[in-house]
């Protein structure tokens, strides 16, 4: 009489579902947009800090906004969707993305993107979440069952506690990975 509720390849098939990105990148620069426009996305969801924006940075790079750029010329929308708490941060970059966003979202918790969705009257259907942290942007994604990309990080210099946060989550992808 000792049958398990869960079995341990029901938790693997769970955490897939919730880590595993849809697609994963070194940087912003490399996501193939014809390849979301096939899929028929036309907003980006985009995180702000190490996505776009390097913790020390208070301005976005030249690279970072022509890209920006090429993403608005190919016809997406763009939207910033940040954990960070400082309201002038993000709204300073949304001034130069000439965006909207939403700063203090706390990602993973999907309730300030429903809202952001309801405010911009945004389908989320159409939507890819981009980040570089798998336990905020792509659990937010898979939890919404949005399309998501994964990058790497802007800076590699972190504090102890988020380089163990970032190793914890690429060897997860590692092991759960179908491909494995």
């Amino acid at each position: 009489m000792n049958k398990r509720l869960i079995r341990i390849n029901d938790i693997k098939l769970i955490l897939q579902e919730l880590l595993i990105p849809k697609e994963s990148y070194e940087s912003v620069w490399d996501i193939d947009l014809e390849k979301l426009k096939e899929k028929n996305i036309s907003i980006l969801l985009l995180d702000l800090d190490n996505t776009l924006l390097s913790n020390k940075q208070r301005n976005l790079s030249i690279q970072h906004l022509n890209w920006l750029q090429k993403c608005k010329d190919n016809g997406f929308q763009l939207y910033l969707l940040s954990n960070n708490r400082s309201k002038k941060r993000v709204q300073k970059a949304a001034k130069q993305i000439e965006c909207n966003g939403i700063y203090l979202a706390m990602k993973p918790f999907s309730f300030s993107t429903k809202q952001l969705a309801q405010t911009y009257h945004i389908n989320l259907k159409k939507c890819t979440v981009i980040g570089d942290q798998v336990f905020k942007d792509i659990i937010l994604g898979n939890w919404l069952k949005i399309h998501n990309i994964l990058v790497e990080p802007i800076d590699k210099s972190m504090s102890l506690l988020v380089r163990l946060q970032y190793t914890l989550e690429r060897f997860l992808i590692q092991k759960l990975s179908p491909n494995q």
